[in-house]
């Protein structure tokens, strides 16, 4: 394995394989894998059907070259993980039926939107807006998710919440730091879909709950990431939820490091816990216990990050404990997947400078 300096996070070069990368790191959708291939052909048609017809061209030697796509599609969006073991570069014209988010599980890859270009590693997400091209450089043994939303559904959707036809399109800004609020809150719901997914939950095979899955990823992308409608689109509607529910949420992110409990939350927020769990997965797409876990997360992993290069007493374990974490082991595993790297790695890579 060789490690890329820009993100710190290893890639596998010629001497591996996306068959070691899938090993080393915890990858979702693995039951919805679509195909496995050495060949471009069979990549670029296969790839093409799940995302948007474009260009591949291999810019490695093509002895090194493996794609692989894992896919789960509900109605108006689909979730795709999408992988090369070599250096590749993607190329499309106007992209004009969906919305793309992109986020990197492993490595880095630069999407270019007509002039703009963001370069996506763990921590970072990249938005597109139909009607420009898009170019994607791809680094060797990288993964992303992609997030793939239909146009008219989210437009529709938009449409319902300003009450009003938008004069221009909505357009997205093309670059979003993922584990900054609110998006975190965004990719926490997607990653629970994605749990369900991975679970085979019998619910998602009800239409109704499908419907209700996707009309929360598309509400949250409008709220969590930031478009040219933003401020209208907050001004249209009073804070999400009632006053019970903003403190409830108010607590755990003043207060991620308490032991709450459900009942306990709920008494403070002066609600039930029936209530407190249907607003949870009515506004947020999650539960009380889960959003704390994803705040927790999302706050070791800035003070990793940030931590003094000179204390030598900033450990992992120092960190974890004093955020609520009981099990550093358990810990150290949901850090690996939500952030693509071990704790570990984070706190030497910002003691190094990187």
């Amino acid at each position: 394995m060789t490690t890329d300096p820009a993100s710190g996070i290893e890639s596998p070069g010629y001497e591996s394989s996306l068959e070691e990368v899938f090993a080393a790191y915890p990858i979702p959708l693995a039951e919805h894998q679509i195909f496995q291939t050495s060949d471009p052909n069979i990549a670029r048609e296969q790839v093409s059907r799940a995302l948007f017809p474009h260009e591949l061209r291999v810019k490695d030697d093509s002895r090194y070259f493996e794609a692989s796509i894992r896919n789960a599609r509900l109605r108006a969006v689909s979730i795709t993980v999408l992988a090369y073991g070599a250096e590749v570069e993607l190329v499309t014209g106007r992209a004009d039926a969906s919305f793309i988010v992109a986020h990197a599980l492993v490595g880095r890859a630069t999407f270019s939107f007509g002039a703009q270009s963001v370069t996506v590693r763990p921590g970072t997400a990249a938005v597109s807006t139909p009607g420009s091209p898009i170019r994607i450089k791809w680094s060797p043994g990288s993964v992303m998710m992609v997030i793939a939303i239909d146009r008219a559904a989210l437009e529709a959707e938009f449409e319902t919440w300003v009450d009003a036809e938008p004069s221009v399109p909505l357009r997205f800004e093309p670059v979003v730091n993922a584990w900054d609020m609110p998006a975190a809150s965004w990719w926490s719901a997607v990653d629970n879909l994605v749990e369900d997914i991975d679970s085979s939950t019998p619910m998602l095979r009800h239409p109704a709950a499908t419907a209700v899955a996707e009309r929360g990823l598309m509400v949250g992308l409008l709220l969590a990431m930031p478009h040219n409608y933003s401020s209208q689109l907050w001004e249209a509607r009073p804070p999400i939820g009632p006053e019970w529910f903003s403190r409830a949420v108010d607590l755990i992110d003043q207060l991620p490091e308490r032991a709450w409990t459900v009942p306990e939350l709920a008494r403070a927020s002066n609600t039930s816990t029936r209530a407190l769990y249907d607003g949870f997965r009515r506004w947020l797409g999650t539960t009380p216990m889960d959003y704390q876990r994803q705040i927790r997360l999302r706050r070791a992993w800035i003070e990793l990050r940030t931590a003094d290069p000179n204390a030598e007493t900033t450990t992992v374990t120092a960190i974890a404990s004093r955020l609520g974490f009981t099990n550093l082991g358990r810990f150290a595993a949901e850090y690996r997947r939500r952030f693509g790297e071990l704790p570990s790695m984070t706190l030497q890579r910002g003691r190094d400078g990187y």
